[in-house]
């Protein structure tokens, strides 16, 4: 059984976004439906019982489904270890920061600086995903390090800004300087990637199906059949996730980079035969 919410109304867009960080399996396991109506929601400057947002159905468990658009509301998720979170409609900025384990689905947008310093579980974004995915959060020197974003629409610039580890999937387009200062990982771009994707990046994978121009400091290394690939499109097919039928086709050219750096990772593009 899962907890059910359901937005009363689309409250009005306040100064600040509310905290909607008690909206996560780890806050509401174990707790009786009138506690979990009782945990203390951040708006403005005053705290507010959830139950005056939410309408809330059964009690707390580690699966919960949220009705309503939620894009006035930050940092939905924050801290996720486990469980599952189903939100049926847009999120504001900041979902997922922080989070470790489990599965959140958001059935909508998600605003900027969604999966802020991730480091584990799987978040599936189903539209679009704005600036800054899964970048680190603030003060630190690694964004995500573990863990895997699927985004079924387009994201905004600076994705995976100094990624550790993990996959980010983008079945659209990714905007500018994805990547930079990447030290391993794998981001996945089906649509078109823009400009200076990978600077300063280390180590790691960046494919872009769409093609792109590569920093000058990417020297081309060839062009190949990659077999590694297709263990990840095989995991992402079987997650339901969209995998043009040109990306397992294609052989691709490999640029190594940033060389400005002494990086050794790689963008793969669309190549000739090999």
């Amino acid at each position: 059984m899962s907890t059910v919410l359901m937005l009363k109304q689309r409250p009005a867009f306040p100064a600040a976004p509310i905290d909607g960080s008690c909206l996560c399996p780890d806050r509401f396991a174990g707790r009786a439906r009138r506690d979990v109506e009782r945990l203390p929601v951040l708006v403005g400057r005053s705290h507010v019982p959830l139950a005056d947002l939410f309408h809330v159905s059964g009690d707390g468990t580690e699966a919960i489904e949220v009705e309503g658009d939620l894009s006035s509301f930050a940092r939905v998720g924050a801290s996720m270890t486990r469980g599952s979170l189903v939100v049926r409609g847009a999120v504001g900025p900041r979902a997922a920061t922080g989070m470790r384990g489990g599965v959140f689905l958001i059935e909508g947008a998600a605003g900027d600086h969604a999966a802020e310093g991730l480091a584990g579980g799987l978040l599936r974004i189903r539209g679009d995903a704005g600036d800054h995915l899964a970048a680190p959060v603030p003060g630190s020197p690694r964004g995500m390090n573990r863990g895997t974003i699927l985004v079924e629409g387009s994201a905004g610039r600076m994705a995976a800004l100094r990624m550790r580890r993990g996959l980010v999937a983008v079945a659209g387009d990714l905007g500018e300087g994805a990547a930079c200062g990447m030290l391993a990982g794998s981001l996945f771009v089906f649509g078109k990637l823009g400009r200076g994707a990978g600077g300063l990046m280390k180590r790691g994978t960046i494919l872009a199906l769409g093609g792109m121009d590569p920093l000058p400091t990417f020297s081309p290394a060839g062009t190949f059949r990659l077999p590694f690939l297709e263990i990840f499109f095989e995991g992402l097919v079987a997650a339901g996730f969209p995998v043009p039928p040109r990306a397992r086709r294609a052989a691709y050219l490999s640029h190594v980079g940033d060389a400005s750096g002494g990086g050794v990772g790689e963008i793969l593009v669309p190549g000739g035969t090999p």
